[in-house]
């Protein structure tokens, strides 16, 4: 993230060679360099996405399940106290490589990242360390989400046009590179790694949260019962999350960051939205490139048709 709402990404190279398009000051760069050598633990638990994916979503999810479903606790700490972000970017407060080293040894790690995972710790690349979660969403909904993040998030450019911002994901060029890379490693490497990673499609925990979180306890190796499960679905179901001032980062609205005169952080949470706001022409090319680079995927998404 930028300095301005000016700035137009640029390839940078990390140390380990990976290039990805990104924006702003060196900071970036440096805080991404260290990231590779952060050191983790055993019980670490990563919540992974490319950005607007339903991240915070699944955040809050995971963090329950952790916790024995403990909703009122939940509603004591803000979620960015109960997370660390392994790559906070530079424009924001804080340093989140410190804040997780400072992290107290006998509490369990919550980590979230948008990082590609060739941007994630090398112990990450290399070894099954802890536990690894990530979500994905159908891309023409999580290019509408990202737009309009784009306009409300006073740290990122101005997005131009949805016209202009859809022609800017599909090449790749937003922060964090292409959709179809960043979702697409990390589909791959969780076909390795069953018990150290698991890969949730944003549109089946709309479809069946409850078993969604079933399944996610059950990766997480917690026996939860059934009222548990329900709390959590209810705790996390949309209008009650976008109510909820410790996960709907309305105090980023308040501190400026954040416009929400033009749209909130949580929008709708909606599959097929899209279709509000792709073109018969835009969403026909979308689907030809999606086909293209998707030939080889065994993965399938639910476009809400």
């Amino acid at each position: 993230m930028g300095d301005s709402r000016n700035i137009v990404p640029r390839e940078e190279t990390m140390s380990n060679g990976f290039t990805v398009p990104v924006l702003g000051a060196e900071k970036s760069r440096k805080n991404r360099n260290e990231v590779l050598k952060m050191r983790l633990r055993p019980d670490d638990v990563i919540v992974a996405s490319y950005p607007k994916a339903g991240t915070t979503w699944l955040q809050e999810i995971v963090w329950l399940i952790c916790n024995d479903a403990d909703a009122t606790l939940a509603k004591k700490k803000m979620l960015e106290d109960r997370y660390g972000w392994m790559d906070k970017p530079a424009s924001l407060p804080g340093n989140g490589l410190e804040e997780l080293n400072a992290w107290p040894r006998e509490q369990t790690r919550f980590i979230k990242t948008h990082a590609p995972f060739q941007l994630l710790p090398n112990e990450v690349q290399n070894e099954a360390i802890g536990k690894l979660i990530y979500v994905a969403r159908n891309p023409k909904d999580n290019c509408v989400s990202f737009y309009h993040f784009h306009r409300m998030n006073k740290t990122l450019p101005e997005p131009g046009p949805f016209s202009e911002f859809l022609e800017q994901f599909t090449q790749g060029n937003l922060v964090l590179g292409s959709w179809f890379d960043h979702v697409n490693k990390y589909w791959q490497v969780s076909q390795s790694r069953e018990r150290s990673m698991y890969f949730v499609l944003y549109e089946n925990m709309k479809n069946n949260s409850k078993e969604e979180i079933k399944k996610l306890a059950n990766f997480l190796e917690k026996d939860l019962s059934d009222a548990q499960i329900t709390i959590i679905a209810n705790h996390c179901a949309f209008d009650n999350m976008k109510d909820n001032d410790r996960v709907n980062y309305s105090r980023l609205t308040a501190s400026g960051l954040f416009d929400a005169n033009i749209s909130h952080f949580m929008r709708k949470g909606k599959v097929g939205d899209w279709k509000n706001h792709f073109t018969v022409s835009q969403s026909e090319e979308f689907d030809d490139l999606y086909r293209k680079k998707t030939e080889d995927w065994t993965l399938e998404f639910d476009f809400g048709l």
